[in-house]
């Protein structure tokens, strides 16, 4: 993968850190780790924007499950959310998903070794937030492979299709 936009998304990371002047996101690097909203179990802040970057092995992807989760509801999450991409966040392409209220988003599993994190809050109305775990997994459980497509997959291994 090409280096830019990884490191675009850090600057993004590191740019939104000084906006909001609330003490949010960054970039993980461990092979598992958790993370929270801002003031986690207590109300999260107003107006706050948090980015983090999770950067795993390369050749291993990313698991992510939340233990928590309680934003404002909205019917299109337009107000508080989190939103969950395969890759970094400044390629929609790459979105996973947009979450608010307090059904906690599905366990997700990235098809590469990045993972973006992006939390939301707006000018009114505030909740606990949420805490999020992650952890190292290995891609090979991503391939859906049977004994019937390994003669394709021989094939397309060899050039010949």
């Amino acid at each position: 993968h090409d280096i830019l936009p990884i490191l675009c998304c850090i600057i993004h990371v590191l740019s939104g850190k000084l906006q909001t002047g609330v003490k949010c996101g960054g970039i993980l690097s461990a092979p598992s780790g958790n993370f929270s909203s801002p003031n986690f179990p207590g109300l999260y802040p107003y107006n706050t924007h948090c980015s983090w970057l999770i950067v795993v092995a390369e050749g291993s992807s990313v698991l992510l499950t939340f233990h928590y989760f309680e934003l404002e509801y909205h019917a299109s999450c337009a107000y508080d959310y989190i939103k969950i991409y395969n890759g970094i966040s400044e390629d929609e392409g790459n979105l996973l998903g947009t979450f608010c209220g307090d059904i906690s988003p599905p366990q997700f599993t990235s098809s590469w070794n990045v993972m973006s994190i992006i939390f939301h809050s707006d000018r009114h109305v505030a909740y606990r937030g949420f805490t999020v775990g992650y952890r190292k997994g290995s891609l090979l459980h991503l391939m859906q492979c049977d004994r019937d497509s390994w003669p394709k997959l021989e094939l397309i291994l060899s050039g010949h299709v």
